[in-house]
């Protein structure tokens, strides 16, 4: 759940980007709301004298800043910083300090290509499905390499898929969900599957790759009666949810909404592939 941002700070006039997501805060408590909710993608370019610079000059907040500095010298854990600057204002209460430093202290056991496939999975959730693709694939790879094909393998498959669904590459993206249904077996990647599919072939070739899978006849006016019904905003949605709205508006005979909607998406689509590559 989203937590409210109360700013009672000094709001900034220059904000403080976090280059690898290109997410600006304007506040002390936005910047205490970023780091607890990306940790795996706060990393020793973003906690830099650049940011005690920046809370500095744009905050007047000169204890922390120097607390920073002193932290910096001492070559300090980035979480050890990150932990500096959440208690220093008292934004986030005793005990959500503590659950993000057991999630600290956790993220120092996993395995290297669980930490990746983490990164990964945060920088998907800011639709740098490029990037987070790009981590995926390395994940992917090593895992293959060594014969650790499983259900966290298949997982990584999934969220592959949905990187390239969310830029429209949706032949690959429809192998990835089948990939990753067969080996996690979860009923999302195959309903994600079908999504693809629907948009990529034609009616009779969808009907009877349903009856192949065993699934019942209705199976996917069903699925897309539930999109069409959703009550989300659709401008607020990631561009594959809006691929299904419109798939919907093709099964149903809907072409004028249909068109409208694919139009919209490509535009989007184009806007946000430029995004990506800055």
């Amino acid at each position: 759940m989203g937590k409210i941002i109360v700013c009672n700070t000094k709001t900034a006039q220059n904000p403080y980007t976090f280059l690898n997501t290109k997410v600006s805060v304007y506040s002390y408590e936005e910047l205490c709301y970023y780091l607890y909710n990306n940790m795996v993608l706060v990393g020793e370019e973003d906690v830099t004298a650049r940011l005690s610079a920046w809370i500095r000059r744009e905050l007047d907040l000169t204890e922390l800043a120097d607390k920073i500095d002193t932290l910096l010298d001492k070559h300090a854990f980035v979480q050890d910083i990150m932990v500096e600057i959440l208690v220093y204002g008292g934004y986030y209460s005793s005990e959500e300090v503590r659950q993000f430093m057991a999630e600290c202290q956790k993220l120092r056991t996993l395995k290297s290509y669980e930490v990746e496939k983490l990164r990964a999975d945060g920088y998907l959730r800011y639709k740098h499905y490029i990037k987070a693709g790009a981590i995926y694939d390395e994940v992917i790879c090593y895992l293959e390499k060594e014969k650790q094909e499983d259900e966290f393998l298949g997982n990584v498959y999934h969220n592959k898929a949905v990187a390239l669904a969310g830029n429209l590459q949706l032949d690959e993206a429809k192998s990835y969900f089948i990939k990753a249904y067969s080996l996690n077996k979860n009923e999302e990647s195959l309903i994600e599957y079908f999504c693809v599919l629907a948009v990529t072939v034609d009616t009779a070739t969808l009907e009877k790759e349903i009856k192949k899978r065993g699934l019942p006849a209705n199976f996917l006016e069903d699925l897309m009666s539930e999109v069409g019904d959703s009550k989300e905003d659709v401008r607020e949605l990631p561009i594959y949810n809006k691929v299904q709205k419109a798939v919907y508006n093709r099964l149903h005979g809907h072409i004028e909404d249909y068109d409208r909607r694919m139009d919209t998406i490509l535009s989007e689509l184009k806007d946000e592939f430029r995004d990506q590559l800055v």
